[in-house]
């Protein structure tokens, strides 16, 4: 029979049955979300997308942080692989965040993709995002170089735009000549002449020697390529400003902004970016854009182009990765690429994100031309080792200045490489 106590006892037992369940439905889970926009109005959108993420979560709280680019660059190395890691933070592709795939400090989301999630994305945009045959983040938004120029003074001067790397160094002789500084350069970071170089390499090396050389287990740089894409560079230091190392790339754009120079050297994503700082110009009616011109008889790809997505990644030490990634799927998918689209000017990697008429043409326009590539590669800073460019940095700042020659710098970026290849090895 069942006395006083026994009964007591399966109450509690029921009752614990009866709500046990909704109780723990109704815990909240705290995801850190850290990426590196620190202005207005990017800051503010990542800010909607975590508030509208809660909204149709409500168990989910997402802590927003956001930290300025190069700040951000050196914070997460700190803390990743410790208690204070964000859960779904920013990462550029490429070495940046393959270095941590290593040390095993981001998730691998491929099990994840194979729902067709995957299949939403352009395939060259998520491309980036893949390691020895894995998936391990998506694409936020898609990035490449241009030259932007003034029509003005191309029209004063004459001047159509080039077609060939000996056609654009005759222009940029013209412009000089005509007392026009031809090309608005500031390299204080030195970030700015690897987007430089890595478009010459593009074109200089073969991809299948350069893939195998940004392997820092592989890498040995010794194709001829290389010289001649910092001969190719060298060739267009005399058409900069004055002092190129002395200022930032955002000096060098206000300048040509300005009309100081004929043309500058930009990220398609800065594009939004001036359109939104500069109200006073009409960017469509005063700029136009053409990709960097191929050096006739170079043994790269004409058709590649030198840009990467950015996106985000997962933390491979989160409590929470099914969680994590449902958000990184919210983030990257295609009703918040609408609003990105429509709100900060950035297109994201899904397929269709936007038409022509949802957007400014000056920005579909310079989407188009990255869709349109055979093949984005990477910017050279990303692509390398990190020991690789800390040496090579400060040579390409030597020869922006004319204190080493192509050949010195090569040989530079062939011995660090020497060297860590056999510290892997």
């Amino acid at each position: 029979m069942f006395n006083k106590k026994n009964i007591i006892f399966l109450l509690v037992v029921v009752l614990m049955v009866l709500f046990s369940g909704p109780i723990l439905a109704q815990d909240t889970i705290e995801l850190d979300f850290m990426h590196r926009w620190t202005r207005s109005p990017d800051n503010e959108f990542l800010e909607e997308v975590a508030r509208r993420y809660e909204e149709e979560n409500p168990n989910v709280k997402i802590n927003v942080t956001a930290i300025s680019n190069d700040p951000f660059k050196e914070k997460i190395k700190i803390i990743l692989g410790t208690d204070d890691a964000p859960d779904v933070f920013f990462s550029w592709p490429g070495e940046f965040t393959n270095r941590f795939i290593r040390e095993d400090r981001v998730l691998d989301i491929t099990q994840y993709m194979e729902d067709g999630w995957k299949d939403d994305f352009i395939p060259s945009i998520l491309e980036p995002f893949k390691y020895e045959g894995s998936i391990y983040g998506a694409p936020y938004r898609m990035d490449a170089k241009v030259f932007v120029y003034n029509k003005e003074i191309f029209a004063e001067n004459n001047i159509e735009i080039p077609e060939t790397y000996d056609e654009f160094l005759t222009v940029l002789e013209k412009l000089k000549n005509a007392g026009v500084t031809p090309i608005s350069f500031g390299n204080q970071a030195p970030w700015a002449v690897s987007h430089y170089i890595g478009q010459l390499v593009a074109y200089n090396v073969p991809n299948d020697v350069y893939e195998k050389d940004i392997r820092p287990e592989t890498g040995s740089f010794e194709h001829p390529g290389y010289v001649k894409a910092f001969e190719d560079f060298e060739k267009l230091t005399p058409y900069f400003n004055n002092n190129p190392n002395a200022i930032t790339h955002a000096q060098a754009r206000s300048n040509f902004l300005n009309g100081g120079a004929a043309m500058t050297y930009i990220e398609i994503n800065e594009i939004p970016e001036i359109m939104r700082d500069r109200e006073d110009l009409d960017f469509e009616e005063s700029f136009n854009t053409f990709k960097m011109p191929f050096p006739e008889g170079a043994e790269g790809n004409p058709n590649y182009l030198v840009g990467f997505p950015e996106g985000f990644v997962v933390s491979a030490n989160t409590e929470y990765p099914d969680e994590s990634v449902k958000f990184l799927k919210y983030l990257t998918g295609k009703e918040i690429g609408k609003l990105e689209a429509q709100k900060t000017g950035f297109i994201n990697g899904i397929k269709g994100v936007v038409d022509k008429g949802d957007v400014t043409d000056a920005i579909y326009s310079s989407s188009q031309m990255v869709l349109e590539t055979e093949k984005l590669v990477n910017w050279f800073d990303s692509a390398l080792h990190s020991e690789v460019w800390a040496a090579l940095r400060v040579e390409l700042q030597k020869l922006t200045d004319g204190y080493a020659t192509p050949e010195e710098v090569a040989e530079v970026l062939r011995e660090t490489a020497a060297d860590v290849r056999e510290d892997l090895n």
